[in-house]
């Protein structure tokens, strides 16, 4: 085949190509226009977001990574640890932290910040979720003032804004087992826990505070005790021993316990958050709070008072009235006589109602004698001795009681005190009688005794081995042996007897039926008749007798 050849023609045939410039913007730019876009949203969003930063400060930076450690609440992440620096002064620890924008309205002055770690408390074992997580630091927001500046707590608030119920201040004596964290119960139920603890300003007490829970706090009013709980318990006293277990939880841990008696009075309505209470060191020592108005008395004894201490009750007739206050010993230098003085403090709101006590307080202001009626009472026989409380422990009390047998007694108001009479112990008059008796033994001629005793159980031994013994005890034999054959006899005839008398009286009554029942004859049958019955009666009676005590007739009936 053969190559053809181009025509020139063919060329003349071809369309004309015009070039144009286009206008616009090309498509191709769509796609950097729209990344830019996405990219600047994503920067403002971002900067909008974007909470502030702020600087927390904590002793001990234990535990705390930047970038890392998360801010918190309720679990929830609201911030991030950007720095951890050291301060200045390298005091503390500086924390500077970014939160998320939701944030910012709560970072107030009053919120709070704490690292949340494990511990070990009263309470129980908190922060075990950090040992797989790590630490993070929790917050507690509160309304106030806007701030970006916190000082860190070191421990966890005892109270958080999630908790709901009421705070109230307790002061003691001492903080015994009230520890941070220690359970606060009620009817043995834990309703709240003890928060902090602070010395007063004079350093001779201590301030509790206590949070109890919501709807536990309406439970406390005005009226309302409050104790410590040791757990265990135990004490020797004028009653014995005494031993007094708590729950296994109180045992380990303490705690403090609150009531409302039923008796004490008050509006009833709770009292207000902050209030404060006495704490009192154990349940018993309530009792002894109540009663505020006392009377010192003195008593003067003049045995030994072992076994009496400071504290022991006073008592009368197994009630408390009062308590021992202080013990002495008193020698007068110009007899050498020795006394041992007793100072009571009697409680007079024991014995009286509210009433009485305050007509009695009256009548004494008017008439200026605060012992009128200690004076009557002592008038009446009213004596103070030492009693024994308990055999085991040999603790005494002192009773107070009337001894209307006594001579009478006048209150002695000489001295410093009033003075109650006192009659000697119990145990004291005991030893005086036994030593009394011991010593009218010993004045007795015992030697002289003895061998009088002696000759006459002789005398005796020697009359009941005679011969002359021997042989009236045989004849006494003999005699009892011939009575019992003459009773034998003799019931044999009283038994034919009673027959033939058995038939005279059948024969007899046999007559009567043909006599006239009224006739003289016939009545005077009938007494005869009456009068042998009742001789048979008599003769049977006798043989009885006689049968089952032989001896009568030797003796007589006995």
């Amino acid at each position: 085949m053969k190559d053809s050849e181009p025509n020139p023609g063919n060329f003349e045939e071809l369309a004309e190509v015009t070039v144009q410039k286009k206008r616009g913007i090309s498509i191709v730019w769509i796609i950097p226009v729209v990344a830019a876009l996405i990219g600047g949203w994503l920067t403002y969003k971002t900067i909008s977001e974007k909470g502030p930063t702020v600087t927390i400060t904590f002793e001990d930076g234990a535990g705390l990574e930047a970038g890392k450690t998360k801010i918190k609440y309720k679990s929830l992440e609201i911030g991030t640890v950007k720095r951890v620096e050291i301060s200045q002064d390298l005091s503390r620890v500086n924390v500077i932290a970014e939160f998320r924008k939701p944030a910012e309205p709560h970072l107030t002055e009053n919120s709070r910040f704490w690292v949340v770690r494990p511990r070990l408390g009263l309470g129980g074992i908190s922060g075990l979720e950090t040992l797989v997580s790590g630490a993070y630091i929790a917050m507690d927001p509160r309304p106030g003032p806007s701030a970006l500046t916190f000082t860190g707590l070191e421990k966890p608030p005892g109270v958080t804004r999630e908790d709901k119920g009421a705070q109230f201040q307790l002061r003691a004596e001492n903080l015994g087992s009230s520890a941070p964290g220690a359970p606060v119960l009620y009817h043995d139920i834990q309703v709240g826990r003890v928060l902090d603890y602070v010395l007063d300003e004079e350093g001779e007490g201590v301030f509790i505070d206590i949070f109890i829970q919501d709807p536990y706090h309406l439970r406390v009013e005005d009226t309302s005790r409050f104790w410590q709980l040791s757990g265990f318990e135990i004490s020797v006293g004028a009653e014995g021993l005494n031993v007094k277990m708590e729950s296994l939880s109180s045992l380990l841990t303490g705690g403090i316990a609150f009531d409302t008696p039923a008796m004490a009075g008050g509006s009833g309505e709770p009292s207000q958050p902050g209030t404060a209470f006495k704490l009192f060191r154990n349940f018993s020592s309530i009792q002894d709070e109540k009663y505020v108005l006392t009377r010192p008395f003195m008593i003067n004894f003049d045995g030994s008072v072992r076994g009496l201490s400071v504290g022991a009750p006073v008592e009368f007739r197994g009630i408390k009235i009062g308590i021992v206050s202080d013990i002495a010993v008193n020698l007068d230098p110009n007899t050498l006589d020795i006394k041992i003085p007793v100072l009571i403090e009697i409680q007079p709101e024991r014995i009286t109602t509210t009433q009485v006590l305050q007509s009695q307080i009256m009548q004494a202001q008017v008439s200026d004698d605060r012992y009128a009626v200690m004076k009557h009472m002592v008038k009446r026989g009213l004596r103070a001795q030492l009693e024994t409380g308990s055999l085991l422990t040999g603790q005494l009390f002192v009773g107070l009681d009337f001894h209307k047998d006594l001579p009478q007694k006048e209150l002695n108001l000489t001295g410093k005190y009033p003075e109650i009479p006192a009659i000697p112990a119990t145990m004291d008059e005991l030893r005086r009688t036994v030593t009394d008796v011991m010593a009218e033994i010993r004045r007795l001629p015992l030697d002289k005794i003895a061998k009088e005793i002696l000759e006459t159980v002789e005398g005796g031994n020697r009359l009941v081995n005679s011969p002359e013994t021997q042989n009236a005890i045989h004849n006494l034999n003999a005699a009892l042996g011939n009575v019992e054959k003459l009773t034998g006899g003799l019931d044999q005839q009283v038994d034919g007897l009673m027959m033939n008398l058995d038939k005279t009286l059948g024969t007899v009554q046999k007559g009567l039926r043909i006599v006239d029942p009224d006739s003289p004859a016939a009545v005077n049958i009938n007494n005869t008749l009456k009068e042998l019955s009742a001789a048979a009666r008599s003769i049977r009676v006798l043989a009885d007798y006689l049968e089952q005590h032989p001896e009568a007739l030797v003796k007589g009936k006995q």
